[in-house]
C-alpha cells in the first residue's frame, strides 16, 4: 500500500492529484481545446476548481509544458496597459509586432486570475482576441465572472470564437467522489452519515469538500496513510469551527462591513443587522426581498411598528447595492432591484454563512436597537435647502439616514402629505431638526410640520426638537429656554458632530 500524507490528499489549496474528480464541465473543455483556434474563458468564485479543471483538461487534450505558458494577473496588478503587461512578462518591448511573436511562440496562453488585471488591460485583451485568432494565437482566460462576463459584451464576434464555461457548483456524486478516493489513500472510511453531513455542508463547492475532509481527519489524528483501516465518525459540528476559520480572513470583515451599511457609523441601525442575519439563516442561494421582509418584520405585531420597521428596511434595501461594492463583495452578492432578490454568487460565501456565529458579528459592531427608522427628520423653508443638503450630505457620509422631501419623492408622490408627513414627523424619526430663519414662520408646510413636532415633543420623555438659527427669528410656541445652535457662531461640521452625538448616546 502506497503511503501518503494528508496534504496530498486533502488539500484546498493545491491542484488535486489523488482526490480528484471530472467536474461536470471537464470533457466539455477537452473537447473545446481539441479544436484548433478555439479561445477558452473558465469563470467561477474563488474555489469553484476551475484552475483544477483546466490543468486537467489541458493533460487529457495532450498539451504539455512545452506548447503552454500559464501568466497571473497577480503579477501585473496596477498596470494600466496591455502591451505593458505581455512586455513585461516576456521581456520584451512593448511593440505589437513583438508580443505577437512571443504570443505566437507560447503555443496556447493561459492568463489565470483574469480578474486581478486592471479593467483597461482586460477590455483591451477583448477586443484582441479576434485578431489573434486570425494569427494563430490561443488564449484561455481563467478568471472569476464580473470580468469574464464583458469579453463578448466587448465584441460580440468573438463568441464562436471563445468557448465560455461559467463554474458554480458540482453535483453530490462528484463530492462522494472526492471523499471516496481520500478514503482509498489514507486507509479510513467515513460513516455514512458523516459523509452525507459533509456532502450537504459543502454546498457543491469542491474547495469546500476538500477542507471538510482534512479537517475532520486533523481532529481524529490521521495525518498520513493509516497501516489498519479505521471508520471515522463525527459531526460537522465538532469540526464547524476549523472549516469556517479557512473562510474568515477571506469574509468576515467583508460581513462586517455590510453589516455597518453604507458608511462607517459608530453604531448601527439595527435593520442591517437583521437583514444579514436572515441571510445566514436563509439557507439558500436566492433570497427573495418580500420574504426577506416578511421574515424581519414577523416580530412587529403593533401596526405602527410593523410600519416603521418596513420604513428602515426600505432605506437600509436602497443602500445595499453601493454598500455590497463598497465592501468589495461584488462576485459574492448580487441585488437584482427588477426581480427583487438578492443571490449568492459564490458558494463558499455560503457555507460560511451557514456555519458563521452571528454572536461573533454582535461583538464587531455596536448595534443601536432604536425603533425609528429615520436618525433625523428636517424641517426647513425651500429658501433655505442648501443648509439641509449640507447637513443631510455630512450625515449620510457619516451613516445617517435623514428623512428629505427631495430624496423621497418617488414615496410621497400620491400619498395624502399631510398624513405621511404627521407619520414621520410624529413616529418615525429620533429627532427633527429645525432650520430657523426669517423664511420658516412665513410657510404654511413648515408651521404643519412644526406643530406636529412640538406635538411629538411633548409626548416623548427624550429631547426631540433640535433647532438650528440661521438669523435672529423666533417662532410662537418654541420656548425661549430651549438650547439653539446658531449656525452664525458655529459651523456645519460642528453642528453635525453634536447631532452625532445625541444619535449615538441617547
Amino acid at each position: 500500500m502506497n503511503k501518503y500524507s494528508i496534504s496530498d490528499v486533502y488539500n484546498e489549496s493545491t491542484i488535486t492529484v489523488l482526490t480528484f474528480a471530472k467536474p461536470k464541465e471537464y470533457l466539455d473543455v477537452v473537447g473545446s481545446l481539441k479544436t484548433t483556434g478555439k479561445h477558452i474563458t473558465i469563470c467561477g468564485p474563488s474555489g469553484c476548481g476551475k484552475t483544477t479543471l483546466i490543468t486537467k483538461a489541458l493533460d487529457s487534450a495532450g498539451f504539455s509544458s512545452g506548447n503552454t505558458y500559464w501568466m497571473s494577473g497577480r503579477d501585473h496588478i496596477g498596470e494600466s496597459k496591455m502591451e505593458k503587461v505581455f512586455s513585461k512578462e516576456f521581456k520584451c518591448k512593448d511593440d505589437d509586432e513583438e508580443i505577437t511573436q512571443y504570443l505566437n511562440a507560447c503555443g496556447l496562453l493561459i492568463i489565470d486570475d483574469f480578474h486581478h488585471l486592471e479593467k483597461p488591460v482586460r477590455d483591451k485583451i477583448a477586443f484582441s482576441l479576434k485578431r489573434w485568432h486570425e494569427k494563430g494565437i490561443r488564449i484561455i482566460i481563467v478568471g472569476i465572472a464580473s470580468t469574464t462576463k464583458n469579453l463578448i459584451d466587448i465584441d460580440s464576434e468573438v463568441s464562436i470564437r471563445n468557448d465560455y464555461f461559467e463554474m458554480k457548483t458540482q453535483k453530490n456524486e462528484f463530492l462522494n467522489e472526492v471523499i471516496q478516493k481520500g478514503e482509498e489513500a489514507l486507509n479510513i472510511s467515513f460513516s455514512e452519515e458523516t459523509k452525507n453531513s459533509f456532502v450537504n455542508a459543502a454546498q457543491g463547492m469542491p474547495s469546500a469538500i476538500q477542507i471538510i475532509c482534512r479537517v475532520a481527519c486533523v481532529r481524529n489524528e490521521i495525518f498520513e496513510t493509516l497501516p489498519e483501516k479505521r471508520l471515522i465518525h463525527i459531526s460537522i459540528d465538532n469540526i464547524k469551527d476549523g472549516v469556517i476559520r479557512t473562510y474568515k480572513s477571506k469574509y468576515f470583515n467583508k460581513i462586517i462591513g455590510l453589516a455597518k451599511g453604507k458608511q462607517q457609523a459608530r453604531s448601527i441601525h439595527n435593520t442591517y443587522f437583521d437583514i444579514i442575519k436572515q441571510l445566514c439563516l436563509m439557507d439558500e442561494y436566492e433570497i427573495g426581498i418580500e420574504d426577506l421582509k416578511l421574515r424581519i418584520l414577523s416580530g412587529f405585531t403593533v401596526r405602527n411598528e410593523r410600519n416603521r420597521k418596513l420604513t428602515s428596511i426600505n432605506n437600509c434595501l436602497n443602500n445595499i447595492r453601493d454598500v455590497i461594492h463598497q465592501k468589495g463583495l461584488d462576485d459574492t452578492l448580487y441585488y437584482n432591484e427588477n426581480s427583487n432578490v438578492i443571490s449568492i454568487e459564490d458558494p463558499s460565501f455560503r457555507l460560511y454563512l451557514n456555519l458563521l456565529d452571528l454572536t461573533e458579528i454582535e461583538k464587531q459592531v455596536k448595534v443601536r436597537n432604536t425603533s425609528y427608522p429615520w436618525d433625523v427628520a428636517v424641517s426647513f423653508a425651500g429658501e433655505d435647502r442648501v443648509y439641509v443638503e449640507e447637513l443631510k450630505r455630512k450625515l449620510n457620509s457619516r451613516g445617517y439616514t435623514v428623512f428629505y422631501d427631495f430624496d423621497l419623492q418617488y414615496q410621497l408622490w400620491g400619498e395624502n402629505l399631510e398624513r405621511k408627513l404627521s407619520d414621520v414627523y410624529k413616529h418615525d424619526a429620533q429627532y427633527m431638526v429645525i432650520f430657523l430663519s426669517q423664511h420658516y414662520p412665513q410657510k404654511d408646510w413648515t408651521r404643519f410640520e412644526f406643530e406636529i413636532g412640538k406635538e411629538a415633543s411633548e409626548k416623548r420623555t427624550a429631547v426631540y426638537l433640535l433647532p438650528l438659527l440661521l438669523d435672529d427669528t423666533h417662532i410662537v410656541g418654541l420656548s425661549r429656554d430651549i438650547g439653539f445652535f446658531d449656525l452664525r457662531k458655529h459651523t456645519m461640521d460642528e453642528a453635525v458632530e453634536a447631532l452625532v452625538e445625541k444619535i449615538e448616546n441617547q
